[in-house]
């Protein structure tokens, strides 16, 4: 296997996985939380826990989209025993959407959704709560197909102003589905997410705007930025920060720099834990490299023998796969890269 057949790997596990999504990717891509388990997990971390006394519904434990994640507060009542709705009732929600392929599906969380409420809060909360919950499956039904009409960004992750309006009518949608089948709680629960994606789409129009010089451009960023609110000049920043980390690790690498040097360079640019991390995770690829030419050999060994049906081939390669990667995740990940030096090699 040569150096050009090597796969680029994603560096974005340098950071915390909150703060590695960038701008489009998050715009582009309806908030259902089953399909973010990332940010799920780090606002159910910053929201209250649940009492010790109050235990993780039976059944929910076991399934590993919450492994290590604490159930967060359930619903709660006000003076008049009415629903509190706050934005931790969300959270609360989020934590059983985001196992829905475990639990099977939406509709098999319902049940478990409508005993754990009825366990936390009495009526009428809680039926005020199983009402709300039906309505939010609802809504993320309506908004999740949007995101096959989601404009594809560029490989710089840019966009032309057609596909600029074209993302700016998708998410005018998804805010009136909100608005349409949560009306009482879509500010609490969405607001800033709403915020932040109106400045990233002021700033993809200004990227998109023809007869704007790069010094222009720059400069109507810098005033788009004087003018946001500091919660979300500072969350701009930690969806741009990964983006560059990225670029700087890939310009060093197509310069030819070793591992050290680059290590030595993000020490410099952005900390010591940043460099930390990518050392252990240049060491990790250097070690699953090395596991999988020795293994991509025995491969092709596998492939070129002669008197071998398609069957006994075809169990042969899984074999020693497995064999090869005992862990299933880089099992599935040689298993991916064999895939693409394949349609590589039939590529006309």
């Amino acid at each position: 296997m040569t150096s050009s057949e090597r796969v680029p790997r994603l560096w974005l596990a340098l950071l915390p996985a909150a703060a590695a999504v960038a701008a489009v990717y998050w715009l582009t891509t309806p908030p259902a939380p089953a399909l973010v388990p990332q940010r799920l997990a780090a606002a159910v971390a910053a929201a209250p826990a649940a009492p010790e006394t109050d235990p993780v519904p039976a059944g929910v434990a076991a399934w590993p989209s919450l492994s290590g994640v604490e159930m967060p507060a359930g619903p709660e009542t006000d003076a008049a025993g009415n629903l509190r709705l706050t934005r931790a009732l969300r959270t609360y929600f989020d934590y059983f959407l985001s196992a829905r392929h475990d639990a099977g599906g939406i509709d098999r969380l319902g049940p478990l959704v409508h005993d754990d409420i009825r366990r936390r809060v009495p009526q009428p909360a809680a039926g005020q709560a199983w009402q709300l919950w039906q309505r939010y499956v609802a809504c993320l039904a309506e908004i999740e197909p949007q995101a096959a009409r989601k404009p594809l960004a560029e490989a710089g992750g840019t966009l032309d102003a057609a596909q600029v309006q074209q993302l700016r009518a998708l998410l005018a949608q998804r805010n009136a589905a909100r608005q349409r089948w949560l009306p009482e709680v879509a500010q609490v629960w969405f607001g800033d997410e709403q915020a932040y994606d109106e400045a990233m789409l002021a700033r993809l129009e200004i990227a998109a705007q023809a007869g704007l010089d790069d010094a222009q451009r720059r400069q109507r960023l810098a005033e788009l930025d004087a003018t946001l609110p500091e919660p979300l000049r500072a969350a701009r920043e930690a969806s741009a920060r990964p983006q560059a980390i990225s670029a700087t690790i890939a310009a060093l690498q197509a310069a030819g720099r070793s591992a050290q040097d680059i290590g030595a360079a993000l020490a410099q640019a952005y900390g010591a834990e940043v460099a930390q991390r990518y050392q252990q995770q240049a060491q990790i690829e250097q070690s699953w490299q090395q596991r999988y030419d020795d293994y991509a050999a025995r491969r092709a060994q596998i492939e070129t023998f002669a008197g071998l049906s398609e069957q006994d081939r075809r169990q042969q390669l899984e074999a020693l796969r497995r064999e090869a990667f005992s862990n299933p995740s880089e099992a599935l990940q040689a298993e991916v890269v064999d895939r693409a030096m394949a349609a590589r090699k039939t590529a006309p």
